[in-house]
């Protein structure tokens, strides 16, 4: 799932070096403050009879509701991976509006039961344009991201187990911007944006109520232009020259009883790159759907993450992400279907 406000999304704070004269020695960089916003990741979507509704949100409180049929502009599945749940469908959409008070760009995928419909997951992305902006503004445009089912509603939270581990494995994906500090040459001082999309892991301690995770530590964070967020960014767009696929970033925090979190315990590492300071914040939710070893089998989220390199370089990472339990996802160990 690639998913997942990716609100405010392409900000990067800039930093600037310069160098001294005389041959001396450039001077320190200082490190920037970095004050992420959380990401909500809530919206009020339904899916019956293969229609998908979803409510984009506006920042002043208003909502508007695209749906699957009148606003539908494109629909493809070259690059939608199997469902992980066996029994599942995926689909996906792009929706426009374009409205007296601006235009609407939203992306969705779709996840669900082939025997029970109303089980479903939807996530994606929006981006709401001001009256007469042209798609391509992106700068002028509010984003959101957004994840929502029936198992993520927050009228019927999860009974969360109160001992016990749980292991969570799924998918990581959304925005990845890089601005270049002085030990880049001709690129310093330039920005580079582009998709990004990797595996996470999550571990809960429902004793203690807290949650660990990482990104990047399983396999490397890929690149991926053009996969969601097209026609924003094209398949053909080259990648950055400071590729994100060595950072790892590593989250806590703490979740409360009825499986909410919120937390800002955020650091990004890189085995070439010296990280100065790194700041994000992530929350998320619990399914109040049991796996077959009674944990909640999901957790979804949403985090967005900054960080600043020694060179004046600083970087961001935007997104949501879908982890589920080996028991959910291997609902029959001995069946030889398992790939593990």
């Amino acid at each position: 799932m690639k998913f997942l406000r990716l609100i405010s999304l392409f900000f990067v704070l800039l930093t600037a070096g310069c160098v001294g004269g005389g041959g001396s020695a450039p001077p320190p960089i200082p490190t920037p403050t970095l004050t992420p916003i959380p990401q909500p990741f809530r919206s009020q979507t339904s899916f019956v009879d293969n229609v998908l509704s979803v409510d984009v949100r506006y920042h002043d409180g208003r909502t508007r509701t695209l749906d699957s049929v009148r606003h539908h502009q494109a629909s493809w599945g070259l690059y939608l991976p199997r469902p992980l749940q066996p029994g599942h469908t995926s689909r996906e959409w792009m929706l426009t509006e374009n409205h007296y008070d601006g235009r609407i760009l939203l992306y969705a995928v779709v996840d669900w039961d082939d025997d029970n419909p109303a089980d479903y997951l939807a996530a994606g992305w929006w981006l709401v344009y001001p009256s007469g902006a042209p798609y391509w503004a992106v700068e002028s445009a509010t984003r959101g991201v957004f994840i929502d089912g029936p198992e993520l509603d927050p009228a019927r939270p999860p009974d969360m187990p109160i001992t016990g581990t749980a292991t969570y494995v799924g998918g990581s994906g959304g925005l990845y911007t890089y601005e270049y500090g002085r030990n880049w040459g001709e690129l310093a001082g330039s920005s580079e944006i582009t998709e990004f999309s990797g595996v996470i892991l999550l571990t809960a301690d429902f004793g203690n109520r807290s949650i660990n995770g990482c990104l990047g530590c399983i396999e490397p964070i890929e690149v991926n232009p053009g996969r969601h967020l097209y026609p924003i960014l094209s398949w053909r767009s080259p990648d950055p020259a400071a590729l994100p696929t060595d950072y790892d970033l590593r989250f806590s925090a703490s979740f409360d009883a009825v499986g909410a979190f919120e937390g800002s315990e955020v650091t990004v590492t890189h085995p070439e790159r010296t990280i100065t300071t790194s700041a994000g914040t992530w929350r998320g939710q619990f399914s109040n759907v049991p796996d077959a070893d009674g944990n909640p089998r999901r957790v979804v989220g949403s985090s967005d993450v900054h960080f600043a390199e020694d060179d004046g370089s600083t970087g961001r990472f935007t997104g949501i992400f879908d982890a589920l339990t080996p028991a959910t996802l291997r609902p029959d160990a001995g069946n030889a279907a398992d790939p593990n």
